[in-house]
């Protein structure tokens, strides 16, 4: 329990630790007494969270794609025995089965940090060959609407309505090792439109956030061999721009937010799963706190402000994994005060 010291006619929280998210309110100052620090609690900076544990899905999966919050969500997609069209929703407790999207597929993109009743999945790979289906989601129903322009799998991708997305990297059709994509489609809610390439060609599912006119491009891999990518590129509906890199490299992450405020959490570089989770200020790129299971290939997505956040399902040794961590943040800062 707390005990108090005056200073200056104040009385001084003392805690053992910094307080959680929830604890936290903006203007405290208290004194811990682990570190023998004054500390205050500011507002704005990263948001700084934490995971906790929640509903496991029905069916375990990977390489699918989610979108929404840590509330609200659906899980869409991915590999269990086999490519499937399972969707379930999250309600922030339980996963619900709801209808199945038109086409089984896994490693895939999707508008990640849309609301969960109005979202857009494309590409990926159908267990027979890459795919440029897009479908969109109202909330009830699934429609198959117009194909992006080159088929391809283990594609990025992010956005924040079903109307408005972008198609980043990927592999396409080809004898193996099959090429690495630099290529990026824009969504308008009716077409696919080709813009821009970034910089860095990559595939494995890099994470974005964002819109089609503000966005965030990060991680992935780069053949040849197995290379994690670090690299961070910001889009301004034009052109992209190199950023500050991520601090752990990594492919198969889950992730989301906006051009300013993005997550990545879970992952891979090759051959270990990363259970590490990065916050992103539209600065650089700070570490929190990580997933309880390490693990790549899990449907995550993200609140546009990056306070909420889920990831699901996955693959761990010794295979799919069923799990839902969830996030959750409050923007401030703590600082330490220097007295005398």
């Amino acid at each position: 329990m707390s005990e108090y010291k005056g200073i200056k006619g104040f009385q001084v929280q003392t805690r053992t630790d910094d307080p959680s998210p929830t604890e936290a309110q903006i203007g405290d100052f208290y004194y811990n007494s682990s570190s023998g620090q004054f500390k205050t609690i500011n507002s704005g900076g990263a948001p700084l969270g934490s995971w906790a544990s929640g509903g496991n899905l029905n069916t375990a999966r990977y390489g699918g794609v989610a979108s929404g919050n840590a509330s609200l969500s659906i899980a869409v997609g991915g590999s269990a025995a086999d490519y499937t069209t399972v969707v379930e929703q999250y309600d922030g407790s339980s996963w619900t089965e709801i209808t199945d999207i038109n086409s089984a597929r896994g490693f895939f993109g999707s508008s990640n940090s849309s609301p969960y009743t109005a979202s857009v999945v494309f590409g990926g790979y159908t267990g027979t060959a890459d795919s440029s289906l897009t479908e969109v989601w109202n909330g009830s129903t699934w429609t198959e609407v117009n194909n992006f322009n080159t088929a391809r799998r283990y594609n990025g991708g992010f956005g924040a309505l079903s109307t408005n997305a972008l198609c980043c990297g990927g592999k396409t059709p080809s004898p193996y090792p099959s090429p690495v994509h630099s290529a990026v489609e824009s969504w308008n809610g009716t077409s696919w439109t080709e813009v821009a390439e970034f910089s860095t060609g990559r595939n494995e599912m890099p994470v974005g956030a964002g819109t089609n006119t503000a966005g965030l491009l990060y991680g992935g891999q780069y053949p040849p061999g197995i290379n994690a990518r670090a690299n961070t590129e910001s889009w301004d509906g034009s052109s992209w721009t190199e950023v500050n890199d991520l601090n752990t490299a990594r492919g198969y992450a889950g992730g989301g937010g906006s051009q300013t405020s993005a997550l990545m959490y879970g992952g891979r570089a090759s051959p270990s799963n990363i259970a590490k989770t990065e916050s992103w200020n539209g600065t650089s790129w700070t570490e929190q706190n990580d997933l309880a299971s390490a693990r790549n290939q899990g449907m995550g997505a993200s609140s546009t402000d990056t306070n909420s956040a889920i990831y699901s399902g996955g693959s761990t040794p010794p295979g799919n994994v069923a799990t839902t961590e969830e996030w959750t943040a409050a923007d401030f800062q703590i600082k330490t005060v220097t007295t005398s």
